[in-house]
């Protein structure tokens, strides 16, 4: 009878672990659902790149997708002092030792603004065109600054 006594406590502890645990990840649950405690950076930016094939002229193209994640409730208010700061970027070697970077132009000298909804992402597309003089096959460092955030992360050139 005392082995029947320990095998039922037994099972009513372990029943009382699962209520515990279900109970545990339901109140962590609601606290993720209503914003109470957010798992991902208020702002964040990724970016992902594709290598194109050499053009004729050896340039090499390289696509680069920005998306910009606001993971707040809150609206956010994007500013930059001209359209050519909206995104920029360069690009080192493993060294930082700098590389190439975007090509600058005549720009107005115009504040821009724009506004990104709460619990939204805005996505664009830009065409890096490397100088093949500058940039060989390797490894080497990507710097991007999108809307005043600002990536660095590693670039493969094949």
């Amino acid at each position: 009878m005392a082995l029947q006594e320990q095998k039922t406590a037994l099972s009513q502890r372990m029943m009382n672990m699962a209520v515990v645990m279900l109970a545990t990840v339901g109140v962590i649950a609601y606290f993720i659902y209503t914003g109470n405690v957010q798992p991902d950076e208020p702002v964040k930016l990724v970016v992902t790149t594709e290598q194109g094939a050499v053009a004729a002229d050896g340039q090499i193209p390289f696509g680069l997708t920005v998306r910009l994640e606001n993971n707040t409730k809150d609206g956010l208010v994007l500013t930059a002092p001209t359209q050519c700061d909206v995104f920029r970027w360069f690009i080192t070697n493993t060294n930082k030792e700098f590389v190439q970077s975007q090509a600058t132009g005549m720009c107005a000298q115009v504040v821009v603004t724009n506004y990104l909804e709460g619990n939204h992402a805005m996505t664009e597309k830009y065409t890096l065109e490397l100088d093949p003089a500058r940039v060989k096959p390797g490894e080497y460092l990507l710097f991007v600054r999108y809307w005043g955030h600002e990536l660095t992360q590693p670039l493969t050139i094949k």
